[in-house]
């Protein structure tokens, strides 16, 4: 989108632009997701939540939090403050609150044991080829923590659905971290078996 396209945006008023979102137009809703609100989700990648899979992952999943059950969260806004300042303080408390789960659920999965040892994402399975207490070392080795949490979702016979929910992002994004550990693993035993 050009920049003169986004001035016809610019001059809106905050009030037309949500109106435009609720009614889910999506120049309105690239417009302030990535036009916008590009410095905020800057912001919040350097110093609050950095995403593992960079910013666009982190605005899509801020979009969803907003537009869930029909934009219910934007429903909020009752034009007290600006847009974006009401924007950049709901987004810095959803993202410290994702944070948070996150710490608290990687402390919390410590004793879990493994119910199902699937492999459909990759043909080397690793799994079988270690004892219990070297997967979970391996596991905690890996430096991602949402790598982690999805694997050890898995392990547990978690379905990618639930996992998704739990981690507050897609089913895709829950595939693909988890595919990702796998392949960590894989390299993680080759090398040590050198």
């Amino acid at each position: 989108m050009t920049k003169k396209r986004w001035h016809k945006f610019d001059s809106m008023s905050d009030q037309q632009l949500v109106d435009m979102l609720l009614a889910n137009d999506e120049e309105a809703v690239e417009y302030l997701f990535f036009h916008r609100c590009d410095g905020m989700f800057e912001h919040i990648v350097n110093s609050v939540y950095p995403p593992q899979g960079g910013k666009d992952e982190l605005i899509n999943e801020f979009y969803l939090h907003l537009r869930k059950d029909d934009w219910k969260r934007l429903r909020q806004f009752e034009f007290r403050s600006s847009l974006n300042t009401w924007l950049t303080i709901v987004a810095i408390r959803f993202f410290k609150e994702k944070k948070t789960c996150m710490k608290d659920q990687t402390v919390a999965l410590d004793p879990l044991i493994i119910n199902k040892v699937d492999n459909e994402i990759d043909d080397y399975d690793i799994f079988h080829e270690m004892s219990r207490i070297e997967l979970y070392e391996a596991i905690d080795r890996l430096g991602k923590p949402r790598e982690r949490l999805a694997l050890l979702g898995e392990l547990t016979g978690k379905s990618a659905e639930t996992i998704a929910v739990e981690m507050g992002c897609t089913v895709t994004a829950v595939y693909n971290l988890t595919k990702k550990a796998r392949k960590a693993l894989k390299k993680m035993m080759k090398g040590k078996d050198q």
